[in-house]
């Protein structure tokens, strides 16, 4: 079904054709005409003509010797071109790069709506591989990210952004309780980083810390997982530092103040500025 609401001042056929685009996007294997229809609930005619005037465009291909169609050249174009005219990739993939020759997968994220949705991976030599498509999303209660990104916001932010149902469970050491959670984010923003140990995902621990912008925003979040096996604790302190220390590195070049202040003494000082 249909994903993007179609609302006032929208146009539809424009709301259909990025729906499709984002369909293919988020499926692994090239779609027929009439598979899109299902998925998005739509009349295969209109899919039809819609998928036409976005292969002639470019940003769709059939794929060789079947009426199947995947992401054209042209999409990622102009992804190639966001990445390009965002100082936030120049400040950050370094970073990522080196948390991965340390054998820490990387990972940047944004918050979107109530998910913290991948814009890079980073993969480390690693025997695991950790790795998340971008443009897909998480839960921001069960991952260092998600986490770093709330312990931004005030308390009252966060019960309305999560809600007051149980939170989604997705392994037996995921938080679902909000009052659990939230004593977890006031250690969080005492410590400046999040972490999260097989919240998320069995076999896999992670850190986050966010980046922040030259008015002191947090704009972003970094996070490193490794496997959970044969870690001791002080190797996850060491990670969790490591995180925190690119999160910073990162923020320097985006031009953040008050980044040797207390975590506490910086939000204040951010906060007095806006």
């Amino acid at each position: 079904m249909s994903t993007t609401p179609v609302g006032s001042g929208e146009n539809q056929s424009v709301t259909r054709a990025i729906d499709i685009l984002n369909l293919l996007a988020d499926n692994a294997e090239p779609l027929g005409v009439r598979e899109i229809a299902r998925r998005l609930d739509l009349a295969p005619s209109n899919v039809q003509r819609l998928i036409k005037t976005l292969a002639k465009a470019g940003f769709l291909e059939q794929t060789e010797g079947t009426l199947r169609y995947k992401i054209g050249y042209r999409a990622f174009q102009v992804g190639s071109a966001f990445v390009g005219q965002n100082s936030l990739y120049s400040a950050v993939m370094p970073e990522l790069y080196a948390l991965a020759a340390r054998h820490i997968t990387g990972f940047l994220g944004v918050l979107r709506d109530c998910s913290v949705v991948y814009l890079a991976t980073v993969q480390s030599e690693g025997p695991i591989a950790i790795t998340h498509r971008p443009g897909s999303q998480t839960h921001l209660h069960s991952t260092a990210m998600g986490k770093a990104l709330l312990a931004e916001m005030d308390d009252g932010e966060i019960r309305v952004l999560l809600g007051s149902r149980p939170l989604p469970r997705l392994t037996a050491r995921t938080k679902v309780s909000l009052p659990q959670l939230m004593k977890e984010i006031e250690a969080i923003r005492r410590a400046g980083y999040a972490t999260s140990e097989e919240e998320n995902r069995q076999g896999f621990f992670s850190a986050g810390a966010v980046v922040r912008d030259v008015s002191g925003a947090a704009v972003a979040v970094i996070s490193g997982a490794v496997p959970t096996a044969m870690l001791k604790t002080s190797d996850r302190a060491a990670i969790a530092r490591q995180v925190l220390e690119a999160a910073q590195n990162a923020s320097r070049k985006l031009g953040a103040p008050n980044l040797s202040l207390p975590p506490a003494a910086r939000r204040t000082a951010t906060a007095r500025a806006r």
